[in-house]
């Protein structure tokens, strides 16, 4: 399992500045708690599932996940 790393979330904090926008703003945008948002840029979390992982995906932190994974899962479950 790939973590992310500290010149990723150097990159997209840079991307925030020169954008002038700020994380609380980006957050209330994208429907996401100011403070999700910042335990994801500050590396305390580490993004695996929830809002957590949607913030990191949204950032460009972690690839979209593959709709090939998601329906094969999906199925898996729905056997069970």
């Amino acid at each position: 399992m790939q973590r992310i790393n500290e010149t990723d979330l150097n990159r997209v904090k840079e991307e925030f500045f020169l954008r002038g926008e700020t994380v609380a703003r980006w957050a209330e945008r994208n429907g996401f708690s100011s403070s999700a948002v910042y335990q994801v840029l500050s590396g305390r979390c580490q993004a695996r599932r929830g809002d957590s992982h949607r913030i990191a995906v949204k950032l460009g932190l972690k690839p979209e996940p593959s709709e090939s994974k998601v329906s094969i899962h999906q199925h898996e479950e729905a056997a069970m």
